[in-house]
């Protein structure tokens, strides 16, 4: 108990199994989702499109009722511009998403032979095959979707979804994916794009697919 209280004192009384739940979901998000984008480069685009929808409507069921079950710093901000989300609560959660995305997509690749990196989806951090002004175009509508549709089932209790939100957000991204991964790689979430970036030491677009994923994120809030 001394050390919970210390912790939420630090954290401004957030409490830090919400933060924890965050950190924890992303990195495995990062890490699993990579892994069925490395596994794409032999089975194709399915593999990547199915895997990581399936990934994060498992890992939104499992934090959802914790944290929230954000896992995406463009989710998180349109929670906070649409009052949803204190500031400070705001801060600790992008700072655990970026922070979990590092971890994963670093232990994804000490895990995996360098063979099964190569794939323009998001196991890398050079994630791009199409022009810059694409990239923000599909990543700002791709995010603007997600979160769309998170809002629209996770968010509003009046929506069809109810308790199987978790199932339509997933699903949002394999439709996404299969939509923009050739092209950008289907990031949807600026804290992959940056994990991935470390993790690999290439930030090449890094800021446009940050910029348009947050943008698109916001938007779809304010939506």
């Amino acid at each position: 108990n001394g050390l919970k209280d210390q912790a939420m004192r630090y954290l401004g009384n957030i409490p830090p199994y919400c933060v924890l739940a965050e950190f924890i979901g992303v990195a495995l998000f990062a890490f699993l989702g990579g892994g069925c984008d490395a596994n794409s480069v032999s089975t194709g685009l399915p593999t990547a499109a199915l895997g990581n929808g399936l990934c994060l409507a498992v890992l939104v069921y499992a934090t959802a009722g914790i944290s929230g079950g954000h896992l995406n710093p463009a989710v998180s901000t349109a929670f906070y511009v649409t009052n949803r989300l204190g500031k400070s609560r705001f801060m600790f959660y992008v700072a655990a998403q970026v922070l979990g995305a590092c971890l994963g997509a670093a232990v994804l690749r000490m895990a995996l032979p360098p063979s099964y990196l190569a794939t323009p989806f998001i196991t890398a951090g050079s994630m791009t095959a199409a022009h810059p002004i694409q990239v923000f175009l599909l990543e700002f509508i791709c995010t603007f979707v997600l979160v769309y549709v998170i809002f629209a089932t996770a968010v509003d209790r009046k929506g069809a979804a109810a308790n199987a939100a978790p199932l339509a957000i997933g699903l949002a991204v394999v439709a996404c994916l299969f939509a923009e991964g050739p092209f950008t790689g289907g990031s949807m979430n600026p804290a992959r794009s940056l994990g991935a970036a470390v993790a690999f030491w290439t930030f090449d677009h890094l800021l446009i697919y940050i910029l348009a994923t947050v943008c698109g994120g916001a938007a779809a809030g304010y939506t």
